[in-house]
């Protein structure tokens, strides 16, 4: 329930972290490991570019298209894991990084457990400082 201009307001200066970056952040990770790694797509990332790595932090403005593109993103590139993980014939499927390293479909979803798990306290934090609403 929170509006763009909260969505977008950073943790603590310099710091570039906000709630709507971290939701394309994760729309970044989820397409990075699933679609990228594991299903092996030659697909763009969605904000990261060779001249900006963190194009999802630095690109997280204060706009409604903004945020709902965001979130529009995340979703998909979540029903692709999840379509993804549901078709693996089992969780010893490997997929290559982009330095040619074979890692399993079990390693990446304790990635990305922990990768949530980490943001979900630092949304917790941010949340807290816009409006004070605790976490449960």
């Amino acid at each position: 329930d929170l509006d763009a201009e909260q969505l977008a307001r950073r943790a603590v200066p310099p710091s570039t972290m906000s709630l709507l970056g971290m939701v394309r952040h994760m729309a970044e990770v989820e397409r990075g490991w699933f679609r990228q790694v594991m299903a092996g797509q030659d697909v763009p990332d969605l904000y990261c570019t060779p001249d900006n790595r963190d194009g999802d932090w630095d690109g997280a403005v204060a706009d409604p298209q903004v945020v709902d593109e965001a979130w529009n993103s995340w979703r998909a590139e979540v029903a692709f894991a999840e379509g993804f993980v549901d078709s693996a014939a089992d969780f010893g499927v490997t997929g290559k990084t982009g330095r040619g390293n074979t890692i399993s479909l079990r390693e990446v979803l304790v990635h990305m457990i922990e990768e949530y798990a980490r943001h979900c306290g630092h949304a917790d934090l941010l949340r807290e400082c816009i409006d004070g609403r605790t976490g449960q």
